[in-house]
């Protein structure tokens, strides 16, 4: 059996006992470390998926490897200075540092540390994001990029904020680009929509992902009010390319960080099944999610995050950018004071809802494209 250490305020486990998760033969089993005997937690059958739904309990693998960093301790944003919102995260500066911009549903920018941790911060439940427009374009990635050009263009003449992004991306790619060693097939819109994304100077990223959050009602509904068409295909291309396929399927899972500093997300219960819903920023340093947020930190162990460090306006943050369809296990959930402290791990699975929605593809057809993890015995 493979097991995973718990402890902290698990959520309906009781308060200072550590807990071991287990993938036995009768299932997934909590063991109270080290006296009482396994309790087995309930969770629904994996079997059929249902039209148009995620799996709630997909097929868990055996065993479950611990993750080679454990979450810890969390941490806590100490430096001086104003805290500057970033919609879901907060992050500390001080003058003279890079920084990227505001969002504008988050929290006013010009807050003290003081002030800002006496509000007091939502707490949203974690879930597989039923609204998320999901599209992994899988089989039509040739002729997406046929229509992915003329699609930009029509789309930046509607959109001044996104032609002014890209515009500035792409000439800055023209210097980028030299030197890097690109996958096959990746193309300059795709290192462009990654620069895109990155940019400091607006909060077009924000605008993407809000509307990744909200734009999987229907395909009428993204074909009518979804304006990043073509960059969210250039992104969601740039990962699978940088990333490779497979999954975790040729190696193991990436050991990121995501810290976010006005929000504070739970999940129901331990061995959910979770998707984040959106471009999600993380990183290979601790340190660097910390600056992000202290409401919540994540742990993850992802299978489909891609690194994007040579492309990112801010390199030294060791960015993993995150696609909004991978699919995770929630395998530790602990309380720090205020902060929510939650660990990931990758199922090594995506599930998308919508394949090549602008072809054509529909709402619902239970096809989901899902990557099974193999692993091997410890």
């Amino acid at each position: 059996m493979g097991h995973l250490s718990l402890s902290g305020t698990e959520s309906g486990l009781g308060e200072g006992r550590a807990w071991i998760l287990w993938i036995c033969d009768q299932g997934l089993c909590l063991w109270p470390n080290p006296t009482e005997g396994p309790r087995r937690v309930p969770q629904k059958d994996p079997a059929v998926l249902e039209k148009g739904s995620c799996p709630s309990a997909p097929a868990l693998p055996r065993p479950l490897p611990a993750p080679r960093a454990a979450l810890g301790k969390g941490c806590r944003v100490t430096s001086a200075g104003a805290l500057v919102s970033l919609g879901n995260l907060a992050f500390s500066r001080t003058p003279g540092t890079a920084q990227r911009p505001p969002e504008p549903s988050a929290l006013p920018p010009a807050r003290g540390l003081r002030n800002l941790q006496a509000q007091a911060v939502p707490i949203l439940p974690l879930g597989l994001a039923p609204d998320t427009f999901d599209d992994a374009y899988v089989g039509c990635a040739e002729e997406m990029e046929e229509k992915a050009a003329p699609l930009l263009k029509a789309e930046m003449a509607h959109h001044a904020l996104l032609r002014e992004s890209w515009e500035a991306a792409q000439e800055a790619w023209e210097d980028r680009h030299r030197g890097l060693t690109l996958p096959p097939g990746f193309k300059a819109q795709n290192g462009i929509a990654i620069m895109v994304y990155t940019n400091s100077s607006n909060t077009l990223y924000w605008k993407l992902n809000q509307a990744v959050r909200t734009g999987g009602g229907s395909r009428e509904l993204y074909m009518r009010h979804f304006p990043f068409k073509a960059l969210h295909f250039y992104l969601i291309r740039a990962l699978q390319l940088l990333r490779g396929g497979g999954g975790c399927s040729t190696g193991p899972g990436e050991v990121v960080f995501r810290g976010v500093g006005s929000l504070r997300f739970e999940p129901k219960r331990l061995g959910d099944s979770v998707r984040l819903g959106q471009f999600a920023s993380s990183s290979l340093d601790k340190a660097v999610a910390c600056r992000f947020g202290n409401a919540t930190l994540f742990s993850l162990t992802t299978c489909f995050g891609a690194p994007i460090q040579a492309f990112s306006v801010f390199p030294k943050e060791h960015e993993v950018l995150i696609p909004p369809h991978e699919v995770f296990l929630v395998t530790r959930f602990s309380q720090d004071g205020a902060q929510s402290l939650v660990t990931l791990w990758s199922y090594n699975q995506t599930c998308s809802h919508f394949n090549c929605a602008y072809l054509g593809g529909a709402l619902g057809t239970g096809d989901l494209h899902m990557k099974k993890r193999r692993l091997q015995q410890p």
